[in-house]
């Protein structure tokens, strides 16, 4: 063989690599319903593979600091025809706390912080739900971290709903963002060099449960 030959049978080969990766994407490619109406309605569990809850604070004024927690569990149960009659919840394991720096996780799981030993477990209860429009609203309701509570209020964006094309469970997603001053519930640890505002943002997936 040449080498204009091997330079022909080279080019031909990712080209059909190429095609072949379209087709796969072609294959999974889909449309999310934005309109909850059209839903299922049901008992929904975060998908544990795509639920993340990322919190922000202040540097020294240079930057906001990003860290997460890795172990969520949340609840949904949603009401397609009545929306705002949903009702969410979730727990967060403390002791997953991820801030890609093993010194700074052990002082968040200490005493001085989260005290994971003791406390290891955060929750959410969502309380009421105050809608815009079909795919934005308000979730208030109470944070709870080391048994002391706060109230909070998300800001949520509904992303869309359908049958997951990978698993073919009915699948919801959310965005969401709200803050909270952590000096409310005794987090006061380097303050004021890092931040009392906490930003949290959430992002997660929930897969409708067998409702019967």
């Amino acid at each position: 063989m040449t080498l204009k030959h091997l330079q022909v049978a080279l080019g031909l080969f990712f080209i059909s690599i190429m095609l072949s990766s379209c087709e796969a994407i072609r294959v999974v490619t889909h449309e999310v319903n934005k309109s909850p109406q059209v839903l299922n309605i049901g008992s929904y569990k975060s998908d544990p593979t795509h639920v993340s809850v990322i919190f922000k604070v202040n540097h020294f004024g240079f930057s906001n600091y990003v860290g997460r927690f890795n172990e969520i569990d949340a609840n949904l149960y949603f009401n397609n025809q009545y929306p705002d009659e949903s009702r969410i919840s979730a727990i967060i394991d403390t002791a997953s706390v991820d801030t890609d720096n093993q010194l700074l996780d052990a002082q968040l799981r200490g005493p001085n912080f989260f005290d994971v030993e003791i406390f290891p477990k955060a929750t959410f209860i969502g309380e009421s739900i105050i809608l815009e429009d079909n795919n934005h609203g308000k979730v208030i309701g109470t944070l709870s971290i080391r048994d002391e509570e706060i109230p909070i209020t998300l800001d949520v964006t509904f992303n869309g709903g359908a049958k997951n094309p990978l698993t073919g469970e009915d699948t919801l997603g959310f965005s969401a963002i709200g803050t909270f001053n952590r000096s409310d519930i005794g987090l006061t640890a380097w303050l004021p060099a890092v931040g009392n505002t906490v930003i949290i943002e959430i992002e997660v997936e929930f897969i409708r449960q067998n409702n019967g």
